[in-house]
């Protein structure tokens, strides 16, 4: 494995080898995560080891790289420093390619936009004390000294180089330059690679030609390994000893199949998965929340959550705080109409519409659940609530009047265009906008109503509650494996638990702050929630995949104690201290241990002697002696019972003096 390699060459090298060049972090807008620091590293002792090779006459082919990041980590800013090292190597032409359209939006704002709250480098980047601009493009050109980037897809790109139309890229053309192409969501790229049957890279994939708007999702999966890595990385196998050019593919899951672990095998420079990425407190916690309430009650209880997670951060001083909740719908015409149901909900909302809350704040999650990361709808949140409302002098009536003046239908958005006529979602570029910018304090967006459109390809820091408004599962009935509906969900949740980052006394601000502080209100601002209907084996399937994909390792459980019914006043708000009785079978001895029965006779050696001598003498400690062997030899047996008591008590004494011993405990 390279990074194994990597590892062992980490540990032989000075930190001084490896190290970050400044040229990197002083044009980075963020600081780098531990984990982006370690990616860029092993990165870097690639290339050194790249090097030393080449230097030695080697031929290697192009550098082809996998980053196994996480969703949510920060893969694009790697990206952006990548861009920088290539550009201090001389290379001036990059591909950014993905598979869908949607992803695009947000990396050229991420890239080129320095007006974007998301643009990735300083305002003015300077390498070499040369001010270097980024530029997108269509074609390179050769008298650009600055970055030029081309953000294409798969299809798009394939289909220029197959086309080879006025203004579009050409294949002769990009095989005669340097050129560094980063591969976003590469494991969507890897259709050929799973097929078992293999022969050569260039018979893999038969040409198949110009991609229409309806080409299936295979066929333009399958040609990027043709058009990319063949027709483009290594340049139809032509100038292999002067091809420079680099490819570097990104995702979050590496397909777990033999031929495609077998192929990245020399590829991955850094593997930080899902699972890493939690235990790293950089996500929110996940609540999954089950009832049988009714639609709108179900929805009514997102936007209570809304309206008391916003007053939490209020009161915090977080400037700008907008949680924002996305709905689910199953189809695009019931997503539709699902939207102008809510938006008519959110008009006529009144107080009265909350009185289910009060029978919400009785429920108690029962002991047995097997989902102990799960609120049945309990009593724990909502009575929070209510006791919120008591203590701050607050109604049902505020909270109407929020959801009254905050959700409309200008800040309600639907990821389907309207002039889209296709039967899949579709959305347009000021949609896309919206989406990729939740953030901002000018995007007015609250809440979301989608299918599938965002499961990928969509960062996004303040959502806070998906509401799924269909019922049902579809399991496969055959492995019982989780159906495709419960698989997206979970892709969906994994874009909401990224981390809304908050100033909180001198922690740090883009981690969980209260992981042990239980009771704290503040809590709410790093919890997440989806709420679906009292489906319990939907749930627990949902339950499993998020724990498949190590988004949730619940490690608190529930535990219910007796309480006497004049005590219960008095505990009320607070910790309660339970001891455990753990058993040490070795304390406390009534007899010797059943196996020092067959324990070997104990020899102990005494020098008899002719001549001895006290050496020094301390009133303190034992004297110091020496003496002189006679070399005669006498053997005496003697009982345990024979030993006087006071020389066994003695030994005890001596070994009672280890708290792992046996005799712990023994002597009172």
């Amino acid at each position: 494995m390279l990074i194994d390699k990597i590892q062992n060459q980490k540990e032989i090298l000075d930190e001084s080898d490896y190290a970050i060049p400044l040229y990197i972090t002083d044009n980075l807008k963020y600081p780098l995560y531990d984990w982006q620091c370690t990616a860029l590293e092993n990165f870097l002792i690639n290339e050194k080891l790249r090097s030393k090779l080449l230097k030695k006459g080697e031929i290697l082919s192009p550098n082809h790289l996998m980053f196994n990041m996480a969703t949510g980590s920060g893969k694009t800013l790697v990206m952006a420093a990548l861009i920088l090292y290539y550009y201090k190597q001389g290379y001036r032409n990059f591909i950014f390619f993905v598979n869908q359209n949607a992803i695009l939006g947000k990396t050229q704002a991420n890239f080129i936009d320095t007006k974007h709250t998301k643009y990735l480098f300083k305002e003015n980047v300077v390498i070499d004390g040369r001010r270097v601009a980024f530029r997108e493009v269509d074609m390179f050109s050769d008298f650009c000294d600055d970055v030029q980037i081309k953000f294409t897809t798969i299809q798009k790109l394939h289909n220029d180089i197959y086309k080879e139309s006025e203004n579009s890229v050409l294949l002769s053309d990009l095989q005669k330059r340097d050129v560094i192409l980063f591969g976003d969501e590469a494991h969507h790229l890897n259709a050929s690679t799973t097929k078992k049957k293999q022969k050569t890279l260039s018979d893999e994939v038969s040409f198949i030609g110009e991609l229409k708007n309806s080409a299936k999702e295979d066929d333009i999966e399958r040609s990027w390994e043709h058009t990319v890595c063949h027709c483009i990385l290594n340049k139809d196998g032509k100038n292999q000893n002067g091809n420079k050019n680099a490819l570097l593919e990104f995702t979050a899951t590496v397909p777990n199949t033999s031929e495609v672990l077998q192929k990245y095998e020399d590829k991955i420079i850094i593997k930080f998965e899902l699972k890493d990425f939690v235990e790293a407190g950089c996500t929110k916690h996940i609540r999954l929340v089950r009832s049988n309430l009714e639609l709108n009650e179900r929805i009514l209880q997102a936007l209570l959550l809304n309206w008391y997670r916003y007053r939490i951060a209020l009161k915090l001083g977080i400037p700008n705080f907008k949680p924002v909740i996305l709905f689910r719908s199953k189809t695009i015409e019931s997503s539709k109409a699902d939207c102008e149901k809510f938006i008519a909900l959110c008009k006529s909302v009144t107080a009265s519409d909350f009185n289910f809350v009060h029978n919400l704040s009785k429920i108690n999650m029962p002991a047995d659940d097997p989902i102990p990361s799960s609120y049945t709808v309990s009593g724990n949140i909502f009575a929070r609530i209510l006791l919120y409302l008591k203590e701050n002098e607050y109604s049902f009536e505020n909270v109407a009047a929020y959801i009254r003046e905050n959700f409309q239908e200008r800040t309600t958005i639907i990821t389907n265009s309207k002039t889209n006529t296709t039967k899949k979602e579709k959305t347009d570029s000021e949609i896309d906008r919206l989406l990729n910018s939740l953030e901002d304090y000018s995007n007015h967006v609250r809440a979301i109503f989608t299918v599938q459109r965002l499961t990928e390809g969509w960062d996004v820091l303040n959502l806070y509650d998906i509401v799924r408004l269909y019922t049902g599962r579809d399991t496969d009935t055959k492995t019982h494996k989780a159906g495709t509906s419960t698989t997206s969900e979970v892709q969906l949740i994994g874009r909401g638990v990224r981390y809304f980052p908050f100033i909180y006394n001198d922690m740090p601000i883009n981690r969980r702050k209260f992981d042990d502080d239980i009771g704290n209100e503040l809590r709410m601002l790093e919890e997440f929630y989806f709420h679906s209907d009292e489906d319990h084996r939907y749930i627990n399937e949902l339950s499993n995949e998020l724990k498949n994909r190590g988004l949730m390792a619940e490690k608190r459980t529930q535990k219910i104690f007796p309480v006497k019914p004049k005590q219960q006043e008095i505990l009320n708000g607070m910790y309660l201290f339970v001891n455990d009785r753990i058993e040490n079978p070795a304390r406390r001895l009534k007899k010797l241990p059943d196996n020092f029965q067959n324990l070997s006779p104990f020899e102990y050696r005494i020098t008899t002697s002719q001549y001895s001598e006290i050496r020094k003498v301390d009133f303190q400690k034992e004297d110091t002696y020496i003496a002189a062997e006679s070399g005669q030899l006498k053997t005496e047996e003697l009982k345990f019972s024979d030993i006087p008591t006071h020389i066994k008590y003695k030994a005890i004494h001596r070994l009672n003096t280890n708290a792992a011993s046996y005799y712990s405990g023994v002597i009172q």
